[in-house]
């Protein structure tokens, strides 16, 4: 990934850069008004940072884009395998229930234009793909639970049976996420990854005791194979090297700072 050319706090991938209708991001914690542990382009709703601080974040995210914040969709996610289209009929929803739709969705899907599909992360990982084809995009958060429950091949699957999305047709950017090193987890996750029928023979996936003291699991590495499994070429996924938990100067992390961890953005627009 790289610097946006008028933005630093922006980050790009190389191959959505390339696109001309295309218009995404991935936000750091630089250029806010947020402070604290918080500080200071925290993004994400439910943290304990001050809900102004969190929309006048979003409104300068939404003024450097030269967007209005309404089209900017980002879920409540719940890291669940949901995934939802999002249509003209959602703009027409009351402000309410639009809240209460976004409820428990951890993907998004659409082939309207001038609409950000958001996702919001502090060390699980953000995916964004594009059908250049027909013309669909969709935003992924895969945390492990949404990884086990196979989020990214719902989300596959979905743009296939709506809009007639074939997988050789996409480009994927897999973001910022906590590398491997720094990702330990419980026997529960390492039971339910093998219940789920995930190979993590591999040690780039999962390496046993003999390198660290605990299980730890590679997500960003398990999400880009079950792209390729899919169908992906591997050429047209570009998966960030940048690790949430390391670079304290520029992310958010909750496995660093717990609780009191901000949320960085990641979204894709189609423009008209």
């Amino acid at each position: 990934m790289k610097p946006h050319p008028l933005y630093s706090n922006l980050l790009l991938f190389d191959l959505f850069d390339r696109e001309e209708n295309i218009v995404h991001f991935t936000t750091t914690r630089e250029g806010g008004v947020s402070d604290g542990t918080f500080s200071s382009f925290n993004m994400g709703n439910f943290s304990d940072d001050s809900p102004l601080n969190i929309r006048e974040n979003r409104e300068i995210l939404a003024r450097m884009l030269y967007m209005d914040i309404d089209r900017f969709i980002i879920p409540h996610q719940t890291h669940g395998p949901r995934v939802l289209t999002i249509d003209r009929n959602f703009f027409n929803l009351d402000h309410a229930t639009a809240i209460e739709t976004l409820y428990g969705v951890d993907a998004t899907i659409t082939g309207e234009k001038d609409i950000f599909l958001c996702v919001t992360t502090a060390d699980c990982v953000p995916v964004i793909l594009y059908d250049r084809k027909n013309e669909i995009i969709a935003a992924i958060h895969a945390g492990w639970r949404g990884t086990v429950g196979r989020i990214v091949e719902k989300t596959v699957v979905e743009m296939e049976q709506q809009f007639g999305s074939l997988p050789e047709n996409m480009i994927v950017g897999i973001g910022p996420a906590i590398d491997m090193s720094h990702y330990e987890v419980g026997d529960e996750v390492v039971r339910r990854f093998h219940d789920e029928g995930f190979d993590l023979s591999d040690a780039t996936l999962f390496p046993r005791e003999t390198l660290y003291s605990r299980y730890h699991v590679n997500l960003k590495e398990i999400n880009r194979r079950e792209l390729i499994r899919l169908g992906v070429p591997e050429d047209q996924i570009e998966k960030s090297t940048l690790c949430t938990f390391e670079r304290e100067d520029i992310f958010f992390s909750a496995r660093r700072q717990t609780v009191h961890s901000g949320r960085m953005l990641t979204g894709i627009m189609m423009k008209r």
